[in-house]
């Protein structure tokens, strides 16, 4: 959500609550409203005025969606005794930029007049890999799907069953080949669910892996590259681009789905 300098000075009264029908919010109080929206500051000597800081803060809030978050809490029938008026005084704002403060059914302020596109965040590794693994599992708050064509490695099972204990739904996806035969990590026996992809027939080319190397999590965030969840990746030249992407992590998730099929109907011999 992008405004105008012109709307966000105009805005800034509202979110200090001076003169007008919010809430009005102390120097400290206003650090954690913004902080709420991630923003990363501390109350202290050498504070600004509080018209200043707040001016500040929706400048570096613009053009993202917590914006429109920030917009939409200053009419929260929680945080003002008159959420209509409030909506109605910021409406006469924010309608020269092209947005509108609507009540929805259930009685609730929410901004129309944007076409929302989620951030996609893009960040590629060829070093501390495995760290940098291991960060995005224990980030994982719903699920974790990983199609990984050797997983070795311990300590990256180890996080996945702890993910699975929290709830989680956690699948995984591996060759079924002798190299996991022999040194694989024993998902089933953890309850995690877990599919063997057996080696397709024979092609012209030879044999038909499964080669793929990738975890999607929560459906919106996409690790994939050379790097095999093994014991041996860690010496090896390897990479991974971890991306923030519910588009791109939804197609991989279908690319999941699709393999788990596969593997399922090879199990039954179809």
């Amino acid at each position: 959500m992008q405004l105008s300098e012109f709307s966000l000075d105009c805005l800034k009264n509202y979110a200090i609550g001076d003169g007008v029908p919010t809430r009005y919010m102390s120097g400290p109080e206003l650090v954690k409203f913004f902080n709420s929206f991630g923003c990363r500051d501390v109350y202290g000597q050498g504070f600004p005025s509080r018209k200043d800081f707040a001016f500040h803060k929706l400048c570096e809030l613009n053009g993202t969606p917590q914006l429109r978050q920030v917009i939409e809490t200053l009419a929260d029938s929680r945080r003002c005794d008159d959420p209509e008026a409030v909506a109605t005084a910021i409406n006469e704002i924010i309608k020269h930029d092209g947005f509108k403060l609507e009540k929805t059914s259930t009685d609730i302020y929410k901004l129309s007049g944007y076409d929302e596109v989620d951030p996609v965040e893009i960040e590629a590794h060829f070093a501390d890999i495995k760290a940098q693994i291991v960060e995005s599992i224990r980030s994982a708050k719903f699920s974790i799907w990983v199609a990984m064509a050797w997983f070795t490695d311990k300590d990256l099972g180890n996080e996945l069953w702890k993910k699975h204990k929290e709830g989680l739904n956690v699948q995984v996806i591996v060759n079924d080949d002798e190299i996991t035969q022999r040194n694989g990590l024993k998902f089933d026996h953890k309850d995690i669910g877990i599919e063997y992809y057996s080696v397709a027939p024979d092609s012209p080319w030879g044999k038909k892996i499964m080669h793929n190397k990738f975890c999607v999590i929560d459906l919106k965030k996409v690790i994939h590259g050379s790097y095999n969840w093994t014991n041996n990746a860690k010496y090896n030249n390897e990479n991974i681009t971890i991306t923030d992407s519910r588009e791109l992590a939804e197609d991989f998730a279908g690319q999941f789905i699709e393999l788990k099929k596969m593997a399922m109907e090879r199990l039954k011999g179809i």
